[in-house]
C-alpha cells in the first residue's frame, strides 16, 4: 500500500512540475512470504495467492489511473514484468501455467514471466507474442527511446527491442540467451529449443544438481514441460540445433574472457575515479 501511495504522489508531483520521470516500483508481492494486506485478505475466496493477485491488480490499476489523471498517458511507457517464475516454498508457491519448474531452476516455469508494455499510440494494443525478450533488453531499449548514447568501453548484453515493441516487425531482436541459475551456467535457450548441461533432479530448486556429460535437448513446442529429451534415435528428429546453440554458448564464454565478472570485494573497473 505504501509503495503504491508513494509512487502515485511521485507521478503527480513530477507531472505538476513538468519534469520527466522514471519510477521503478518493486512490489514485494507476489514474492515469499505471500501475505495479502488486510483489505484483500480472504477477498478472492480462493486462497492467499489469489488474494495477492487481486491486490497487485488493484494497485497497478491505481498507478495507471494516476498517470491518466496527469494527462501524460500518451507520453508514459508502462512496463509490468517480473524477475523469475513462481516460488518453490510450499504454501507460498505460485503457478507457471503449463510450464514446469519453479524459481531457481533452469526450467521454463522459472524463465518465463509476465511482460506487458503499454505506450498508447506507439505500441499496438492487444498484441500478443511468444518471441523472446530478456530483462537485459529493457535497459538498452529505454536508452534508445530516450536518446541516450550507451558507453562503448564495456559489454552491453541487452539488445534494442524498440522496433519489435512498436510492431514494426513481428520478430524479436533476440533469439537466444544463456540460462543461468545463480552464478552457474545451466544451458542455452534458442528459439523454441532448450539445451541443458545440468538440471535439478526435481521440478524445484531443491535437491541435487545432475550434471550431464552430453547435453540434453528439449523441443518446447512438442514438449513444453521438458520431460522428454530429444535424441537422434527418435524417428524424424535431428539434433542439428546443437550447432547454433553451441555457438551461442561459445560466444558468451568468449565475452567472459574479454570482460571477466567482478568478484565480491573487487573494485568495479567502471566506477568513477576519485
Amino acid at each position: 500500500r505504501e509503495i503504491t501511495d508513494r509512487t502515485k504522489a511521485f507521478i503527480k508531483r513530477n507531472a505538476r512540475s513538468k519534469t520527466p520521470f522514471f519510477a521503478y516500483v518493486p512490489y514485494t508481492q507476489t514474492h515469499f512470504p505471500v501475505t495479502a494486506s488486510q483489505e484483500f485478505r480472504g477477498k478472492s475466496g480462493n486462497g492467499q495467492w489469489a488474494d495477492i493477485l487481486m491486490q497487485i491488480d488493484a494497485y497497478v490499476g491505481e498507478l495507471l489511473d494516476a498517470v491518466r489523471q496527469t494527462g501524460k498517458e500518451q507520453e508514459t511507457i508502462v512496463i509490468f514484468t517480473a524477475d523469475n517464475g513462481p516460488e518453490m516454498l510450499p504454501d507460498h508457491q505460485g503457478w507457471a501455467g503449463p510450464w514446469r519448474g519453479s524459481y531457481f531452476t533452469a526450467r521454463e516455469g522459472s524463465l518465463r514471466v509476465p511482460f506487458i508494455l503499454r505506450w498508447p499510440g506507439k505500441v499496438p494494443a492487444n498484441r500478443v507474442s511468444n518471441e523472446i525478450v530478456h530483462q537485459m533488453d529493457l535497459f538498452t531499449t529505454i536508452a534508445s527511446i530516450v536518446g541516450v548514447t550507451l558507453p562503448t568501453d564495456r559489454q552491453i548484453d541487452g539488445v534494442d527491442q524498440q522496433a519489435f515493441f512498436a510492431g514494426d516487425t513481428d520478430q524479436s531482436a533476440r533469439e537466444s540467451f544463456v540460462v543461468y541459475v545463480g552464478e552457474e551456467i545451466f544451458g542455452v535457450k534458442w528459439r523454441h529449443w532448450k539445451m541443458l548441461n545440468k538440471e535439478f533432479d526435481g521440478a524445484t530448486g531443491f535437491g541435487k544438481i545432475v550434471r550431464y556429460g552430453i547435453p540434453r535437448f528439449y523441443n518446447l513446442y512438442d514438449d513444453p514441460k521438458e520431460l522428454y529429451p530429444v535424441t537422434s534415435k527418435r524417428p524424424g528428429e535431428s539434433l542439428w540445433v546443437r550447432w547454433p546453440m553451441a555457438d551461442v554458448l561459445a560466444e558468451h564464454l568468449k565475452s567472459l574472457q574479454r570482460e571477466p565478472p567482478v568478484s565480491p570485494g573487487t573494485k568495479d573497473p567502471y566506477a568513477p575515479s576519485g
